[in-house]
């Protein structure tokens, strides 16, 4: 008996059509995963604490009038006594003024009174803020000098994760929060990756939190 092993006797290579298969299912499987998964990311993306009685409504800023028109209906369902509006550094102050256009914060407000909120009821805040972190900075600032125990967050949906994150990391442990969804917002959590501005507001809401955790590296404005 020889021994030598034949060619036959080894393991023989994969046949090239049953590989193709092998690797066009392996991507079927990444491909099914992934889409899977993108709508628990817009699903976690978006917080809605249960509400409670609070001592002042939070209306972050951007997105107007929907940010405001919520914080207006919890004012009138007397969630909260007050609202608190924000001042957000404007780029585009110095044209907006020669166009005669309002403040973004002069904006927020034109809304708030629009609906029925009395002017009383607002505090305008003076600090001028530059993003995310500095705004729930000056709004914890602000409600712990008025001996506020506990206050509620109102921002767009795919907003609110970036929000939860930062103030418990900054502020829940001196001012609880309530995190709220603005519902005129057009965010849909379950098909956020099927339009173009759907997908720009999640990603920018990841790249968001991903730098803050990073210990935000990255001004806001070039100059």
């Amino acid at each position: 008996m020889s021994g030598k092993i034949s060619p036959s006797d080894g393991p023989r290579p994969m046949n090239k059509r049953r590989r193709g298969a092998l690797l066009l299912l392996g991507l079927a499987a990444l491909v099914l995963a992934a889409v899977a998964g993108l709508p628990a990311l817009g699903r976690w993306l978006v917080v809605a604490d249960p509400l409670q009685a609070s001592d002042a409504i939070i209306v972050l800023d951007g997105a107007t009038p929907v940010r405001e028109l919520e914080a207006a209906a919890l004012y009138h369902r007397r969630l909260a006594p007050r609202i608190v509006v924000p001042r957000a550094r404007d780029p585009y102050a110095g044209v907006r003024a020669l166009a005669g256009e309002p403040s973004p914060q002069e904006r927020s407000v034109r809304v708030l009174l629009h609906v029925g909120v009395p002017r009383q009821a607002l505090d305008t805040l003076e600090r001028e803020v530059e993003n995310t972190a500095q705004e729930l900075d000056a709004d914890a600032a602000h409600g712990l000098a008025r001996g506020y125990r506990r206050v509620i967050l109102v921002t767009s949906p795919a907003h609110t994760r970036r929000v939860r994150i930062i103030w418990n990391r900054r502020h829940q442990a001196t001012l609880p929060a309530l995190v709220h969804p603005a519902p005129h917002a057009a965010f849909d959590p379950g098909r956020w990756w099927r339009s173009r501005r759907g997908a720009e507001e999640a990603l920018h809401e990841v790249a968001g939190i991903a730098h803050f955790l990073a210990g935000s590296p990255l001004p806001t404005y070039g100059r």
